[in-house]
């Protein structure tokens, strides 16, 4: 199954390690939505049908899944998950692919919106 990545699972990032044995689909790839600091040196995503948030797209196998869920504070739906695995698709070089992607649940964590819709990996804190 695909994963679309935006934030610290991305190369370079501090949790890119959870994504082992993942096989990168596209370096480069788009989803519709509005990117967020959550002020916890991570960022969140909002569904929405404007704006554009640039990420990365994975083939994670599926004894991956269950770490990386836990790392997101998703528990297949739970009122308590800090985020919601959805299916969405992408934009990646002209090809359009059908992905999962954690979004916000906890609206707490939409706290800044990043306007460029790029998570810079290098910065550790709140996004400029």
């Amino acid at each position: 199954m695909l994963l679309f990545v935006y934030g610290t699972l991305k190369q370079g990032g501090k949790y890119h390690c959870y994504l082992g044995e993942a096989a990168l689909v596209a370096e480069h790839a788009t989803a519709k939505g509005t990117l967020y600091d959550s002020g916890m040196g991570y960022p969140a995503m909002a569904v929405s049908d404007e704006g554009g948030i640039q990420g990365e797209v994975y083939d994670i196998p599926e004894e991956l899944w269950p770490a990386i869920d836990d790392l997101e504070g998703y528990t297949d739906g739970a009122a308590t998950d800090l985020f919601d695995k959805i299916e969405t698709t992408v934009n990646a070089a002209g090809e359009v692919l059908n992905t999962f992607v954690y979004v916000a649940k906890d609206p707490a964590l939409l706290q800044k919106q990043v306007e460029s819709g790029v998570w810079d990996v290098r910065i550790p804190q709140e996004q400029v």
